[in-house]
């Protein structure tokens, strides 16, 4: 069975850096917790259009261990910051030792937070960069929040869109099993037929949707 063309292309880029490769032995293999961060093809692209970008201020919903929160920080300019929300705090704890082992911690706030409740606190047009990554059945919802902070021009970012998704791991309490990738293609959807949005998929192993924000009027 041949690789995927994401595979395939991770696989020339050679190998991930000490720091990176450390985060995740520990927390997958010493730790044993579910490999369900972003993946390293999706983790390099989000590092780029970050350092394209150069967002003073990024948000992140969902910080699992801090994967992708390492990632992003890499890519800010100077005196760029980054938020990153999650309710539990056993993840936020062990995100910020890794943060710090990684040597970002100092340009992330992590907050241990409903994600949703944090938003609404946030000021309009006050964000110039949001990456989503949390529970997917709450992808609408969390494009209804983010898109009113998002600045004239900001990046809007998501992860897990790519059709076929295995999402049996959300599903709990006897829910529907395809509640997931429903709400994903709802998400997918109002993205698409927003006028306001710009967007584009990459290809990356579980599927980023990125999207520019006022793409006309910054012609």
């Amino acid at each position: 069975m041949t690789d995927s063309p994401a595979s395939y292309i991770r696989s020339m880029l050679g190998p991930r850096d000490t720091a990176l490769d450390s985060v995740l032995r520990d927390a997958l293999l010493s730790r044993d917790l579910p490999a369900i961060q972003i993946d390293d093809s999706g983790a390099r692209m989000l590092q780029m259009l970050t350092m394209l970008h150069r967002p003073r201020l990024a948000v992140e919903v969902g910080t699992l261990f801090g994967y992708s929160a390492i990632h992003i920080a890499r890519g800010l300019p100077p005196g760029g910051r980054l938020v990153t929300i999650d309710n539990d705090p056993q993840a936020t704890g062990l995100a910020r030792k890794y943060l710090d082992e990684a040597g970002v911690g100092d340009r992330v706030e992590v907050v241990t937070a409903e994600a949703c409740d944090h938003l609404a606190a946030l000021e309009p047009d006050s964000v110039d960069m949001v990456f989503i990554d949390a529970d997917k059945k709450s992808y609408p919802l969390y494009l209804k929040l983010c898109f009113p902070l998002l600045r004239s021009g900001g990046l809007l970012v998501a992860d897990d869109v790519a059709p076929g998704g295995d999402f049996s791991g959300e599903s709990q309490d006897g829910a529907d099993p395809s509640r997931e990738a429903k709400a994903i293609n709802t998400y997918v959807r109002a993205v698409a037929r927003s006028n306001r949005l710009f967007s584009a998929f990459v290809g990356s192993t579980h599927g980023l949707l990125v999207s520019y924000k006022d793409w006309q009027q910054n012609a």
